[in-house]
């Protein structure tokens, strides 16, 4: 359709439909169009818009989090599910919420908290603690500025101190406990039976009518997903980087120019001995703690070795068994007053007391790493590799521009682009538009299921994926979804018609022998009747590992009490066996006979149940006190 336009875009016509265009955008606005795309709503939080864009980031986050916890296990289209989705949309709108929330309520993190937390992060972690180098590095790995993670990080923590406001105040009770691990330590006289379906085999085969019948029943559940299979070119800034020229004198230029990549920040390395104080301590118990640092600073300058001082006396669990010492760090990392002290201070020099908001420090430098910029032939390697990366990028962004123009000016093949640009076109296997998420993104399974790349087989608009990489696609077949003929799939319906019909019979044998029991006759009678075997358990409790789980299950869930006749049940067990069970003598152990330490553990257990709840009853209390509109229809 877009090279029509392009064949019929002169003359009278053209004139007209520039001139339309032109009074389309004088009455509009061109910054509409720019930005409608990425401008679309789809919920609003006490006014607060929800963009499209914010979801599906929020969606790809909440995915890429299942599928580093899942591996090979994970599922794609479990992932991809409106429950997924809504339930994405969900925290967005929470997240908004309780950001005013945090707003209005006037909760601050301080600069010095969000350093603090940066410290403790293990990804801005090495062998000697935090690594400005690293956080320098992998923050814009992550698609953000180091301004951006601090604010969100700040944002995080707020809510984290809201949270723990609210749910810092519940709590268990003994009693609750109690009761709670009455009901897990009851025990019961559980005995079962199995029916395999395997006895039914012979019987269970269907006839090509059944089968038809099973069919016509099902049929939906043979419904085969739409699929395309796709041919593509991609293109990325590391691919350019074997393709750079480098010499000598580019590469002292880039160094020369990029000095504070290759500049060591000045490192110090102390001992200490901390006296703690807690910051509300009255005047008291702050010249308490001031006359013993006091005393160890004169023990300490009289000659005594400082590290022992520090075993004997210092408050510092972390360090103290160390001699005090705190291994290297920069400006930034410790609290002000300690820094400051520190960085005064000359090898071997000993420090006055300096209060910190932890106590009171005496402080001794024990090493310096000047720091400074290191010399070139020390860090060559590195400043190549940034070399590449750099110039690499800048020559990807013209790459991309023609990419996108060969693309889109030759729209019914990938040939030309790929011969101008020398790139490969590549094939997918048939996917569907949860397979092309997985491979690619959901921008571009979108893409692919245009109308016009889908049905005309026009190039798609090259898309750029989340790890850079940019990709244009074009579809080479297209599977519409579909429900196949009985012919084929005769196979697969042919035995899951068996299995439903061995699930009937095992399930309908399992019936018959509970009335047996249910009337009066002998257990084992019945069950040699039928050629199996028995289980019987005594003073089974619901965490036994001896017993059948989908048999335990059920019999802990049935009712029955201390004193009550035998009961029978049936439970269908994995896709086609059947159990029947005997649950007797239910017996509650009374409080006295439950020890103290259980309930106690009882109390730890149920306590993050409780705050859970708390902290969802809130959020639900907020929600309905807020104005908040969805538009599903944007999604």
């Amino acid at each position: 359709m877009l090279q029509k336009i392009r064949e019929r875009a002169q003359g009278l016509v053209a004139m007209i439909i520039v001139g339309l265009i032109i009074i389309t955008f004088a009455l509009w606005g061109v910054e509409s169009y720019i930005t409608a795309g990425r401008q679309v709503v789809v919920a609003e939080a006490e006014g607060d818009e929800i963009l499209l864009s914010d979801f599906q980031d929020q969606l790809q986050r909440l995915r890429r989090q299942a599928q580093s916890v899942f591996g090979d296990r994970f599922d794609v289209d479990e992932w991809n599910t409106p429950e997924v989705k809504e339930k994405a949309l969900e925290q967005l709108i929470d997240d908004r919420l309780l950001e005013r929330l945090v707003d209005d309520a006037r909760i601050r993190i301080s600069n010095r908290q969000v350093a603090e937390q940066l410290a403790e992060i293990p990804a801005f972690q090495d062998d000697n603690g935090f690594s400005r180098a690293l956080y320098e590095q992998r923050v814009p790995q992550l698609g953000m500025s180091q301004a951006g993670f601090e604010a969100e990080l700040r944002s995080d923590m707020a809510k984290a101190q809201l949270r723990a406001g609210i749910s810092g105040s519940e709590f268990v009770l003994r009693e609750e406990a109690q009761r709670v691990e009455q009901l897990t330590q009851q025990t019961r006289d559980v005995g079962y039976a199995i029916i395999p379906a395997g006895q039914f085999e012979e019987e269970s085969g269907p006839s090509d009518s059944e089968a038809a019948e099973f069919f016509e029943n099902h049929r939906e559940d043979y419904r085969t997903p739409e699929m395309v299979k796709l041919e593509y070119l991609e293109i990325s800034a590391p691919d350019l980087e074997s393709e750079i020229s480098v010499d000598e004198e580019a590469l002292r230029g880039f160094f020369d120019a990029n000095q504070t990549l290759y500049t060591a920040a000045e490192e110090r390395n102390v001992n200490h001995i901390l006296i703690n104080l807690d910051p509300s301590a009255d005047d008291e118990a702050q010249a308490a703690a001031l006359a013993k640092a006091g005393s160890a600073l004169e023990r300490a300058r009289a000659g005594e070795e400082f590290e022992a001082l520090a075993k004997e006396l210092s408050d510092d669990v972390g360090s103290s068994t160390e001699g005090g010492e705190t291994g290297m760090f920069q400006r930034g990392v410790m609290a002000p007053e300690f820094e400051a002290a520190a960085f005064a201070l000359a090898v071997g020099e000993i420090s006055e007391p300096v209060k910190t908001r932890f106590g009171y420090h005496i402080i001794k430098l024990k090493a310096v790493n000047a720091g400074g910029l290191k010399p070139f032939e020390e860090v060559r390697d590195a400043v190549e590799a940034a070399y590449r990366s750099s110039e690499a990028q800048k020559a990807f962004f013209d790459l991309a521009e023609q990419f996108s123009s060969l693309v889109y000016e030759h729209p019914d093949s990938l040939s030309v682009a790929a011969e101008s640009l020398n790139l490969e076109i590549r094939q997918t296997d048939r996917l569907t538009r949860e397979g092309l998420t997985t491979l690619f993104s959901e921008k571009l399974a979108k893409r692919a299921f245009e109308p016009e790349v889908l049905l005309e087989g026009l190039n798609a608009e090259p898309v750029e994926l989340d790890d850079g990489r940019v990709v244009a696609i074009r579809v080479l077949e297209h599977l519409p979804s579909a429900i196949p003929t009985l012919a084929e799939v005769r196979e697969t319906v042919a035995a899951d018609a068996a299995q439903a019909r061995r699930r009937e019979l095992t399930e309908a044998e399992g019936k018959s022998m509970i009335e047996q029991l249910q009337a009066g006759a002998e257990v084992a009678e019945v069950v040699e009747s039928k050629g199996l075997g028995w289980e019987s358990k005594s003073t089974v409790r619901r965490d036994s590992n001896d017993v059948n789980r989908a048999v335990l299950r059920a019999a802990f869930q049935t009712p029955i009490a201390a004193g009550d006749a035998p009961k029978f049940i049936g439970v269908p067990i994995g896709k086609e066996d059947y159990a029947i069970i005997r649950i007797a003598n239910a017996t509650i152990p009374v409080p006295g006979d439950i020890d103290t330490a259980d309930v106690l553990a009882r109390q730890k257990t149920l306590l993050p149940g409780r705050v859970r709840g708390s902290w969802q009853e809130f959020l639900g209390s907020l929600r309905g006190a807020s104005d908040v509109r969805v538009y599903s229809q944007n999604l």
